[in-house]
C-alpha cells in the first residue's frame, strides 16, 4: 500500500474507580496508542499516577537493586500465589547481598595488598637468608641492572665505594635482569655508584627467607581466594532461589510503573471520572469495544471520534506492507518515518531500489553468486537486524542483476558464446564496448525516476496544498520541456522546431513554478539537470565491474591444459582458487556498490522530490513495550 494504516482517533472516559483495571486490559489487548491531550482541551485537571505507585517505585528499586548483585540465571520462577506488592515485601535479602558485598569489597582490597607483597618477594625469592639477619651497622641497598650490564655495574659500584661488599641474585620476575645486593659503611654516599640501576624494595625487617616469606604470602592469597569463591558461591544460591522470581516481579511491577505513568502524563482526570485519547488500527475498533464493554458495562466507553473533527491530526503511523518488502520497510523507517499523511515509499523502493542496484551488478552470473552469499549472510545474521536486512535488500536485488545481466549478455564477464560456444542472441548493449548507449539507458531511467518523484510529491501535496502540488506538476514541463531542448540544439537528435517548442514547453513551467514558490524557487532548475546526470554513475560503476571481471578471466583463468600432469594439476587448482576468490570479491564489491549507489539515488534524487518524514511511530500500549509514545 502506498499510504500508511489509517488509525481511527478513539476516546477513552470512564469512572474513575475503575481507571486502573481498565489500564491494565487495554495494556493486555495491546492495541490502543495512547497520545498527549493538549493543555485545555478536556477541561478536566492533569491525571495522577495510580494508588498504588508510589510502593511499586520503591518495591521496584529495591527488586533492581537486588537484581544487580544476583548472577544472572535461566529458570523459571514459581506461581504467584501472593498479590504483587505482597510477593515483592516479602523477599528481603538486601541485608544478605549488602554484606556479601562489603566482605568482598573488604577482601579484594586485603588481597590487592597481598599480591603487591607477594609481587616484591617473587623478585627476590632468590636471597637465601633472612634480611633481618643482617649485620646491623652497615646499610643495605638492593638495585637491579640488565643481566648483561651486571659485570660493569659491580666494578662501577666498587671504584665508587670503599670497603663495599656485593653478591649478586636472579630475579624472580624478569630472567633478563639480575639483583645486586650492596652492604656499604652507614653514611657513605651510593648515589653516583648506582647510576643506571634500577632500586628495588629491601623488606629488611623481614625475620624468614624471602622464599619461606612468598610461600606464607601466597597461602594467606590463596585464603582470601577462597574466601571470595566462597561469595560468589553464596550469591549463586541466593540467585537460585530468588532471581527468577525477583525477575518475574521486577517486569510485573514495570508494567505497573507504566500504567501510572500513562495515567499521569497522557489522561486527565475529574473527582470521579477520567478521560484519554487514542489511536487504534480500524481492524481492532470492535475488539477493543466489546472488550471493554463485557468487563466495564456502562462504566468505561470507547467512542471513536469522526474523521472530519480532527483531520488525522497528531496520527502516529503505522506501515503494513507485505513481508516480502520488509528489507525495503527497514531502509525507508531507518532514514525517517513517513508522516501519517503522506505516500509510504517502501513499495516504490521495493522495486527502484533493485533495479538500480541490478543495472550496476548487470551480469547474470554475479546476481546469482551474490543472491547466494546474501541468503548466508541473512541466514547467519539476527532477524531484524541491519546486515540481515541488507541481505534481503541484496537478494531481490539479485533478480533484475540476473535479468540485466541476460539483456547485457554477461556471465561472470563473459558473452553466453563463450560460454556455450554457441551465438543464441545479441545483447541489448555492451557495457565497454557501447559506453555512449549505457550512458543513455542510465540517463533514461533517471529521467523517468526523477518524474516520477515530481508526480509522487504532487499527489502528497494535494490535500494539504493545492498551489504546493501545481509547484510539484510544473518541474514536468520543466523537465520534458529542457530535455527536447538539449535534444535539440545541442544533440541534434530531434528537428530544432521541437527544440524551440521544448523551450517553450519549460517557460511555461518556470512561470507556473515561480507563480507557486515565488522567484527563488527558479535557482534550483539548473539543478534537475545534475540530478538526472548523477544517475550516469550507475554506468560508471557498472562498467568498472565488467572491466575488472574481464581482466580476471584474462589473467587468472584456469587452462585446461595443465591437467596433463600431476604439478599441472595442482597449479590447475590453485589457480582455480584464486580465480574464484577473485570473482568473489568482484561480487562483493559489485553488492556494496550497487546497494549504496541505488539507496544513495533513490534517497537523495528521488526521495527529495516528495518525502518529509517525521512520523510519530505507533506505539500501542503493551505489556511489551514502554512507555515513550
Amino acid at each position: 500500500m502506498l499510504k500508511p494504516v489509517p488509525l481511527q482517533k478513539i476516546y477513552l472516559i470512564g469512572v474513575r474507580s475503575v481507571q486502573a483495571q481498565a489500564l491494565r486490559l487495554w495494556q493486555k489487548l495491546g492495541v490502543v496508542h495512547i497520545s498527549q491531550i493538549p493543555a485545555g482541551q478536556s477541561g478536566l485537571q492533569e491525571g495522577q499516577p495510580l494508588p498504588d505507585y508510589a510502593e511499586v517505585s520503591a518495591q521496584l528499586v529495591r527488586l533492581r537493586a537486588m537484581l544487580s548483585q544476583l548472577p544472572k540465571i535461566e529458570g523459571e520462577a514459581p506461581a504467584l500465589t501472593k498479590p504483587l506488592l505482597e510477593a515483592a515485601r516479602s523477599i528481603s535479602i538486601e541485608d544478605d547481598l549488602r554484606q556479601l558485598q562489603a566482605e568482598e569489597e573488604e577482601i579484594r582490597k586485603q588481597l590487592g595488598t597481598r599480591r603487591e607483597r607477594e609481587r616484591q618477594l617473587q623478585r627476590i625469592e632468590s636471597i637465601p637468608f633472612k634480611p633481618a639477619s643482617l649485620t646491623p651497622h652497615l646499610a643495605y641497598s638492593l638495585v637491579s641492572a640488565p643481566a648483561k650490564q651486571a659485570g660493569a655495574a659491580l666494578t662501577r659500584i666498587r671504584r665508587h665505594l670503599k670497603h663495599v661488599q656485593l653478591a649478586t641474585f636472579s630475579d624472580g620476575i624478569d630472567p633478563s635482569r639480575t639483583l645486586i645486593l650492596m652492604a656499604a659503611p652507614a653514611g657513605a654516599d651510593a648515589g653516583a655508584a648506582l647510576e643506571g640501576c634500577e632500586r628495588v624494595a629491601w623488606p629488611s625487617t623481614l625475620s624468614v627467607t624471602p622464599k619461606v616469606a612468598l610461600l606464607s604470602a601466597r597461602g594467606e592469597s590463596e585464603a582470601l581466594s577462597e574466601h571470595l569463591h566462597a561469595i560468589e558461591r553464596r550469591r549463586r544460591e541466593l540467585s537460585a532461589q530468588y532471581y527468577p522470581l525477583c525477575r518475574q516481579l521486577e517486569q510485573a511491577l514495570s508494567i505497573s510503573a507504566d500504567l501510572s505513568r500513562v495515567s499521569s502524563s497522557y489522561m486527565r482526570q475529574s473527582d470521579s471520572c477520567f478521560f484519554s485519547q487514542g489511536w487504534i488500527h480500524p481492524r481492532q475498533l470492535l475488539r477493543l469495544q466489546s472488550e471493554t464493554e463485557k468487563a466495564f458495562g456502562r462504566q468505561v466507553m470507547v467512542r471513536l471520534v469522526p474523521e472530519e473533527s480532527h483531520h488525522g491530526a497528531g496520527r502516529p503511523t503505522l506501515l503494513e506492507n507485505p513481508k516480502i518488502a520488509a528489507p525495503s520497510q527497514f531502509l525507508v523507517e531507518f532514514l525517517s518515518l513517513p508522516r501519517a499523511d503522506e505516500i509510504d515509499p517502501t513499495m516504490i523502493t521495493f522495486f527502484t531500489i533493485p533495479i538500480l542496484y541490478g543495472l550496476i551488478v548487470g551480469d547474470a552470473g554475479y546476481a546469482v553468486l551474490s543472491f547466494l552469499l546474501a541468503a548466508l549472510m541473512r541466514a547467519k545474521s539476527k532477524a531484524g537486524s541491519m546486515l540481515s536486512n541488507f541481505a534481503g535488500l541484496w537478494m531481490i536485488g539479485a533478480v533484475p542483476s540476473f535479468i540485466f545481466g541476460v539483456l547485457f549478455d554477461e556471465y561472470f564477464g563473459y558473452s553466453h558464446a563463450a560460454l556455450i560456444g554457441s551465438h543464441l542472441y545479441e545483447g541489448v548493449v555492451h557495457r565497454v564496448e557501447d559506453v555512449q548507449g549505457l550512458l543513455l539507458l542510465t540517463i533514461i531511467v533517471g529521467w523517468i525516476h526523477v518524474a516520477l518523484g515530481f508526480l509522487l510529491g504532487a499527489a502528497n501535496e494535494w490535500g494539504h496544498n493545492k498551489k504546493h502540488a501545481l509547484a510539484k506538476l510544473s518541474w514536468l514541463p520543466i523537465q520534458i520541456g529542457g530535455t527536447i531542448a538539449v535534444m535539440a540544439f545541442l544533440l541534434n537528435a530531434v528537428p530544432v522546431e521541437m527544440g524551440i517548442g521544448g523551450v517553450g514547453l519549460l517557460a511555461a513551467g518556470a512561470l507556473a513554478l515561480a507563480w507557486a514558490e515565488g522567484p527563488l524557487g527558479l535557482v534550483e532548475i539548473p539543478g534537475l539537470a545534475s540530478n538526472i546526470m548523477s544517475y550516469a554513475r550507475i554506468a560508471a560503476v557498472g562498467v568498472a565491474g565488467v572491466i575488472l571481471a574481464e581482466a580476471i578471466n584474462t589473467l587468472i583463468s584456469p587452462n585446461p591444459k595443465l591437467l596433463d600432469s600431476p604439478a599441472g594439476i595442482l597449479m590447475f587448482i590453485l589457480i582455480a582458487i584464486a580465480y574464484a576468490l577473485a570473482h568473489a570479491f568482484n561480487t562483493f564489491v559489485a553488492m556494496f556498490e550497487g546497494i549504496i549507489h541505488g539507496a544513495r539515488l533513490n534517497v537523495v534524487e528521488f526521495f527529495g522530490k516528495f518525502f518529509h518524514g517525521g512520523g510519530v511511530p505507533f506505539v500501542p500500549l503493551s505489556e511489551k513495550t514502554r512507555v515513550g509514545m
